[in-house]
């Protein structure tokens, strides 16, 4: 089981890696939901998995739910600091 560190720290590279092209596609996203929902440990990232969840039901991500997505991603980021 990790610690609230390692998920942290692991959510932290993951989503480095994701936003390193400042851009959130189909494929990153749905990667990004399967993460999320396996490393669930309370609340936290509840909102982007909602928002992944209505994002992804026509199966594809669009720039505008890119940036909404990105924006969260950002907000729990630093939250987390």
């Amino acid at each position: 089981m990790m610690t609230m560190k390692e998920l942290h720290d692991e959510f932290w590279l993951l989503t480095k890696g994701v936003l390193q092209d400042s851009q959130l596609d189909t494929d990153e996203a749905k990667v990004l939901k399967r993460w999320l929902e396996e490393h669930r440990k309370g609340t936290e990232f509840d909102p982007v998995i909602g928002k992944l969840d209505r994002f992804l039901a026509d199966g594809y991500i669009d720039k505008f739910e890119s940036k909404e997505l990105i924006d969260s991603l950002v907000f729990i980021l630093r939250s987390m600091a």
